[in-house]
């Protein structure tokens, strides 16, 4: 495994607008599928250091990127948004200078899973660069808050316990008209308040909007914490495994 720290994906905030990169070092002239994945941390806090383990996915034959991005109280929404699009065009427009790609998968845990989220099924951010959300292989939304995050509910000056839908809130975007892009669903039995019931809720709206079947795929780590397992390797081969369940 090879890793690149700090490369710069943005020209607005040259010290959040980073990303690590982790190259593996087995066949080396073979593509290999990239994932794209961002921290948690409330849109606040953290960093792209932490989270899953990439060594270990890198070591398995993948092109991991983990990015930081712009946070509050410095951000407004959409601006962590319009980070993660631009980090998936970075990947575009440059990943083939260090390694052949195959399929893009991206992915985050908890506000990062958010992040994901929000980019799955609100096209416009991957728009902006030319992309829809389909041209993504896959997302892994890990815990992600599936109404108005909390955060961007205290910059309004709401109540951040408050349950609330319009267009920061992934399952806003869920109707008779969306295009289904595969994603895995992952949420614990233990996780923060409302967080299983949120992810539940999303899943069978999309039901009832006619997600077809096998498009959206879902985890439940029982025995957990919010997020406790994320660094384990028992989370990355749920990961490997759900690549390798996409066609």
């Amino acid at each position: 495994m090879n890793m690149i720290k700090d490369i710069v994906y943005g020209t607005l905030d040259t010290k959040n607008q980073v990303l690590d990169l982790y190259l593996p070092g087995k066949d080396a002239n073979e593509a290999a599928d990239v994932l794209i994945y961002f921290h948690g941390g409330g849109l606040e806090h953290g960093d792209k250091s932490g989270g899953v383990n990439f060594e270990y996915l890198a070591n398995a034959g993948m092109i991991v990127i983990s990015a930081n991005y712009r946070m509050y109280p410095e951000a407004k929404f959409p601006d962590f948004l319009e980070d993660a699009a631009s980090v998936v065009n970075w990947a575009k427009e440059n990943l083939s200078s260090y390694k052949k790609v195959n399929r893009t998968f991206v992915g985050g845990s908890s506000a990062g899973a958010y992040m994901t989220a929000m980019l799955a099924f609100d096209g416009k951010y991957l728009e902006k660069h030319g992309m829809k959300t389909t041209d993504i292989d896959g997302y892994i939304i890990d815990s992600a808050q599936m109404t108005t995050h909390f955060n961007v509910l205290r910059e309004r000056g709401i109540n951040t316990k408050r349950i609330m839908v319009d267009d920061a809130a992934p399952v806003y975007f869920l109707n008779e008209n969306t295009e289904f892009p595969n994603a895995l669903v992952v949420v614990s039995d233990n996780d923060m308040p409302c967080r299983l019931e949120q992810n539940l809720m999303f899943l069978k709206t999309a039901e009832m909007f006619g997600c077809p079947e096998g498009k959206l795929q879902y985890q439940l780590m029982e025995g957990y914490k919010h997020c406790r397992y994320t660094s384990s390797e028992l989370f990355a081969e749920i990961i490997l495994q759900y690549i390798n369940t996409i066609n």
